[in-house]
């Protein structure tokens, strides 16, 4: 398999059915939510800009992020007020063998964790996400299956419309031109495959050429 860290730069999102999530009154104003984030050990089918594929995030993918206390908020749709912190202790973070095990203290007094809260409560809300960096990984030779092994977290969210289970990741040009000779030619090889059924073999052959690729 191919370790190259082909995207470590890019931020990607990942979103799982909450059908785990709790949400239970914690008294004075306060509930809890009691869920998961994120699943290990199953693989997904992704569709991105590096094409379409099999992901798997390993279970221990999380243990570094965690370990190191990256301060990671609870957001709706990853953005705006957080509505919990992992460095104020209104959330934490812990990997089990299912997944990203999270518990949240949502304080009923403010309107939008409120309008949250009860939006899960009769199930308009029914997805939850992940924002994260890849900092380990591996491949299979043709770029067609993904194995996650190490990740930084930024933010966890709860999310309006639903992906299934990945829906986005993004790669600016500045770390586009930060990707090295041989993570370049990965991602021009899976360009060519993907390019392949809409442009003639010469079109192929110097895109093939542009990249050195055998």
């Amino acid at each position: 398999m191919s370790t190259r860290h082909l995207d470590r730069r890019a931020r990607f999102v990942r979103q799982f059915t909450i059908d785990t999530v709790e949400l239970r009154a914690a008294g004075d104003d306060k509930t809890t939510l009691d869920g998961y984030a994120s699943i290990t050990g199953e693989p997904y089918e992704v569709k991105d800009w590096l094409g379409t594929y099999m992901e798997t995030i390993e279970r221990g993918a999380f243990k570094k992020t965690l370990a190191e206390k990256d301060d990671v908020r609870l957001l709706l749709n990853h953005d705006g007020l957080p509505l919990a912190r992992t460095s104020s202790g209104t959330m934490t973070l812990a990997e089990d063998s299912k997944g990203l095990h999270t518990v949240a203290e949502l304080d009923r007094r403010s309107s939008l964790t409120n309008d949250v809260a009860v939006a899960m409560e009769r199930g308009d809300l029914t997805e939850m996400s992940f924002a994260f960096s890849v900092t380990r990984q591996e491949w299979n030779g043709d770029y067609t299956e993904r194995w996650i092994k190490e990740v930084k977290l930024y933010d966890v969210s709860v999310v309006t419309f639903p992906a299934n289970p990945a829906t986005s990741a993004k790669l600016r040009s500045a770390e586009l031109d930060d990707l090295d000779d041989d993570e370049l030619r990965a991602l021009v090889a899976r360009a060519q495959r993907r390019l392949a059924p809409r442009i003639d073999s010469h079109e192929l052959d110097a895109l093939r050429q542009l990249v050195d690729l055998p």
